[in-house]
């Protein structure tokens, strides 16, 4: 997989040799799926208690700076056995016909709380707005509306801010997508995860094959960019029939498709997420000693057929594991979304359940904002008291935070320039340690590449793309982000 990332053509690789090579070649990638739940987010730096935390985006200076904005949406209509995020299934009668609005409210409310302690939000520039979850969608048009409402009553939304709705195919079978449309929607993302309904169904999804095409096709109906998301490396799964998945997708002409590989790491034990029933342990090794979840070896093959008709379609990555066909969108074809979290790291303001934020600007420091992740403490807290749903968060500062930074920026899947960091760290990423080792070795080992006609930035090559998470943890946390001593300041 010698190509760049964001080069065209086709690939001379074949399933099951490139990426069996590059794990062979880097024993320190290879991170089972009990151990994968890799993030762009620092797991380091220096814990903040919620008084400090809160303090934090008190005085942050972000008014007039652009910013990304999150509502996680808790609820789903099924619980998939493979999720670990912070969601609940929405119960049956009445409670459950309540649930949209009890949590519109309850996200409005916290909003309000933040605009009040926090006078900046007002006046930072929301490029991007994103309704996730669980599964945003499920809130139905009307309370959709009372958030659309509310963002563009209360924040200073830029005249072309892309705001991105999430849902499932389930979710996507009437007249939901033209009615989201009407409401100032301009870009979706659809977890299909796979079109065997074998697959989806043992992994506990609420839809079939039929209903992730119906789907597909509102979707492209609307004209606007939307992205499919696939899973590999689910039990019942097989090469050939991921491979069969993509081609179907290709045929569809589906404008952005994004692949991920399962995750099994128990994210409750990491205060971070629920527990899937996967984590648990009888149950994880009940499906081992069936031989139900492939291998390693297996999962990177994969990825790796994916990548092959991908590229033969026509496909790039941007951001990496985001394969877009070319010109869905301008400047780089990345989603404006993924531009301001991960390429620029503008600041994130996320409020619902378990929801994680964070505030960043021209310093040498990044405040990670986490909420809290018990459900009901959430909306106790909202409904009886006064303070703000914060949990705790972290303060990193130089090599920390520049580890940070650098990594999103890989997981960006655009140039990474080192005039960016010079101007804001003061550090020169291919002369000064330990940025400079570690580039070195990257490129060693082809897994980053210059761009061409510059000496300033370099960019993941597809070998890159395709290890990026366990890059972005190895080589920016671990040796840039905790790197001892003290960083060289402008």
């Amino acid at each position: 997989m010698s190509k760049t990332a964001a080069s065209a053509g086709t690939t001379t690789l074949r399933p099951g040799t490139g990426l069996a090579r590059l794990l062979r070649e880097n024993p320190a990638l290879r991170i089972g799926q009990d151990d994968y739940n890799i993030n762009v987010t620092a797991n380091y730096g220096r814990q903040l208690d919620r008084s400090e935390v809160t303090e934090a985006l008190r005085v942050h200076p972000g008014a007039g700076r652009p910013a990304h904005l999150y509502f996680h949406v808790p609820l789903c209509a099924y619980i998939c056995h493979f999720c670990n995020y912070v969601k609940r299934k929405v119960a049956d009668g009445p409670e459950g016909a309540a649930a949209p609005r009890i949590w519109t409210d309850l996200l409005i409310e916290e909003s309000e709380r933040r605009l009040a302690h926090a006078p900046w939000l007002a006046h930072a520039s929301i490029e991007s707005v994103y309704l996730g979850g669980g599964t945003a969608s499920l809130l139905g048009t009307e309370q959709l509306r009372r958030l659309t409402d509310h963002m563009r009553a209360r924040y200073t939304l830029a005249d072309d801010c892309e705001i991105s709705l999430e849902g499932n195919p389930d979710n996507f079978q009437h007249d939901e997508l033209a009615e989201a449309c009407a409401l100032g929607f301009n870009r979706f993302s659809v977890g299909v995860q796979s079109l065997q309904s074998e697959v989806n169904a043992f992994a506990g999804r609420g839809h079939d094959a039929a209903m992730s095409l119906t789907a597909i096709a509102k979707l492209r109906a609307t004209g606007r960019p939307f992205n499919v998301d696939m899973m590999f490396g689910l039990p019942h799964q097989t090469t050939a029939r991921v491979a069969d998945d993509i081609r179907r997708l290709i045929a569809l002409d589906v404008p952005t498709i994004t692949i991920y590989r399962l995750r099994n790491a128990d994210r409750a034990k990491m205060g971070i997420g629920n527990r899937a029933l996967w984590n648990v342990e009888a149950v994880r090794t009940r499906l081992r000693d069936e031989h139900l979840f492939p291998t390693l070896g297996a999962t990177y093959a994969m990825r790796e057929a994916i990548v092959e008709l991908l590229l033969d379609g026509g496909y790039h990555p941007s951001p990496c594991g985001w394969w877009n066909r070319p010109g869905v969108y301008p400047d780089g074809n990345i989603p404006r979304v993924s531009r301001n979290k991960w390429q620029r790291h503008d600041s994130m303001i996320a409020y619902g359940p378990g929801a994680y934020g964070w505030l960043t600007g021209d310093d040498d420091t990044v405040v990670q904002t986490h909420n809290i992740a018990d459900i009901s403490g959430y909306a106790r807290l909202l409904k009886k008291g006064p303070d703000l749903p914060l949990a705790s968060g972290r303060r990193l500062a130089g090599y920390e935070a520049i580890g940070m930074v650098l990594g999103f920026a890989f997981k960006a899947n655009q140039p990474i320039d080192a005039g960016r960091f010079r101007r804001r760290f003061g550090v020169e990423l291919f002369r000064d340690e330990p940025f400079a080792e570690v580039f070195a070795e990257l490129a060693e080992r082809g897994l980053v590449e210059p761009m061409p006609g510059s000496r300033e930035s370099v960019i993941p090559t597809l070998d890159g793309e395709a290890l990026h998470e366990e890059i972005i943890s190895v080589y920016f946390h671990q040796r840039i982000g905790g790197f001892a001593e003290a960083v060289c300041h402008r």
